[in-house]
């Protein structure tokens, strides 16, 4: 497949376009931010139970949950458990990703995706028009990692330029040997930063301290509230528009305060040790979302939140958020009214009227303890849901068939082995079931569809081959009869008891009972 011109699933837009390109966006996030892919997954299949239920004519009815929706249709008999299992997966791990603030990995994404292909799979097949084919699953290519941005490179380059200037043999008189130290201590800088942006483009210095720039701070704007005893010195500096940015900074600060009034060399120096601070935060967080790619972040100081899809939905009022309400209620002001507005960048909020960083500070940590809450409920819950053994209902088949004044019972732990079991109990008792075979046996408790249950040849009435096959050798004619598989447990007993009926035979199916009540 043409990955420039296509994406793998492009064959879902005859079904629905947009579920095509939700996947879409989904394949594309796997490895910019698995929690994304996790996150939004579960919408995806969602989407798709929505259209079973449609396609079955179920009632539309109201469901709190995901989690709610797939076990009601287990209990109904319509999920293979293949496929409930590979629902329940996306679902599992989705509600973690938009719940847990912990990293996810890329081979989280990767099972996630795998079960995705065989839920499509299934719903193509069972529900989807005959001339829809999908394809073998292939993995998702990982996207072209960034590199250097061009000015770092020419950077990095000049500098390398420069030491091929400089013969490294030469080890003879002081001046020499200085020239080589200097240049192998620049080659060893080169060699080992290897992240993008981290390559120094400038120093600074203040009275003989040295402070390099790396090269994505270059032209970054230095907010004064990143500087708690800089603040008001960088406000006024910006009001001469001096120190606004990074690359307005003089290579050498000794004398900066003159550009304001009622400052001193002093405050400089204070600045200084604040900005060596500044830059190593930035460099810390830079690193972190290079570690942790598609996550976003709050960040205050040194200290940082992953901005779960649940803290983002949680409205800033009093009620969630305690001894805050002068920030509280200017946010609100501004049309900042949940957690996902909030700036990136959490001191930013000081800005505001009696707004304090100890506010901010407040707010941070009660940020965090949300986090870890939600976190510590999502978990007990996922614990208590497996506990729940509803999903053993559709695991164990059997039905009770009334004969020559006999009662037998049939088991299988599948559709393909308690189909197997009945038709050898039939031939046993002789009955005539080649003639229905031959002509096709159609699937489910009418004989309005378009796919065989059991017949001679593995071929639908659409013409469709079947989806998934399982044979079984007439002990009375010799043929080979093909059995469509691919089916939920539910269609597989209403056509064992339309079999049934068709032959004059009794049979009681109590899971199918039950449904009927």
């Amino acid at each position: 497949m043409d990955r420039e011109s296509s994406f793998f699933y492009s064959f879902l837009e005859p079904i629905s376009k947009e579920l095509a390109l939700l996947a879409k966006e989904l394949e594309n996030s796997i490895f910019t931010s698995p929690r994304t892919m996790l996150t939004h997954s579960r919408v995806f299949i969602e989407n798709i139970l929505e259209q079973v239920i449609m396609k079955e004519q179920l009632p539309d009815e109201p469901r709190t949950s995901l989690k709610e929706r797939l076990d009601w249709l287990n209990e109904k008999g319509y999920l293979i458990p293949d496929i409930r299992d590979a629902f329940h997966k996306v679902r599992r791990i989705g509600n973690q990703a938009a719940h847990d603030a912990r990293r996810f990995r890329y081979s989280e994404a990767l099972l996630s995706w795998e079960a995705l292909y065989e839920i499509v799979k299934w719903y193509v097949e069972v529900y989807g028009p005959v001339e829809v084919i999908v394809p073998d699953y292939q993995d998702p290519a990982p996207q072209m990692e960034h590199g250097y941005d061009m000015g770092e490179l020419e950077v990095r380059l000049k500098s390398l330029e420069e030491l091929l200037k400089v013969p490294l043999q030469q080890t003879s008189g002081t001046q020499e040997f200085e020239e080589v130290a200097v240049t192998v201590e620049a080659l060893s800088m080169i060699e080992t930063k290897e992240i993008p942006g981290f390559t120094s483009v400038r120093t600074l210095s203040f009275r003989g301290q040295m402070l390099d720039v790396p090269y994505f701070l270059r032209d970054t704007f230095l907010l004064p509230q990143r500087f708690d005893k800089s603040e008001t010195y960088l406000i006024r500096l910006g009001a001469e528009q001096q120190a606004r940015i990074m690359s307005e900074l003089p290579k050498n600060l000794e004398g900066l305060h003159k550009f304001v009034k009622r400052y001193s060399e002093k405050n400089t120096e204070i600045f200084f040790k604040e900005l060596k601070t500044f830059i190593e935060e930035e460099k810390a967080r830079r690193q972190l979302t290079i570690n942790t790619p598609g996550e976003l972040f709050f960040f205050y100081k040194d200290k940082h939140i992953i901005v779960t899809e649940e803290l983002s939905k949680v409205p800033l009022t009093s009620k969630e958020f305690t001894g805050i309400p002068s920030l509280l209620r200017q946010l609100n002001a501004n049309q900042v009214e949940v957690v996902g507005q909030l700036p990136k960048e959490l001191v930013v909020l000081a800005k505001y009227e009696n707004v304090g960083v100890g506010t901010v500070e407040k707010l941070f940590e009660q940020l965090k303890n949300k986090v870890e809450t939600t976190q510590v409920i999502s978990n007990r819950e996922e614990i208590t849901q497996e506990t729940h053994r509803a999903n053993k209902k559709w695991e164990s088949l059997f039905l009770n068939v009334k004969h020559n004044d006999g009662i037998t019972v049939i088991r299988g732990e599948s559709v393909p082995a308690i189909w197997k079991e009945a038709l050898t109990w039939i031939e046993a008792q002789n009955l005539h079931l080649h003639e229905f075979v031959k002509e096709g046996i159609i699937l489910g408790s009418t004989d309005n569809g378009n796919r065989y249950a059991i017949a001679l040849n593995p071929v639908h009435k659409n013409n469709r081959s079947f989806a998934q096959m399982h044979t079984y050798k007439s002990s009375l004619t010799g043929d080979i009869y093909y059995l469509e598989t691919k089916i939920n447990p539910r269609s597989g007993l209403e056509t064992l008891r339309k079999i049934f009926g068709m032959l004059g035979v009794q049979v009681s199916i109590p899971l199918l009972d039950e449904l009927s009540e």
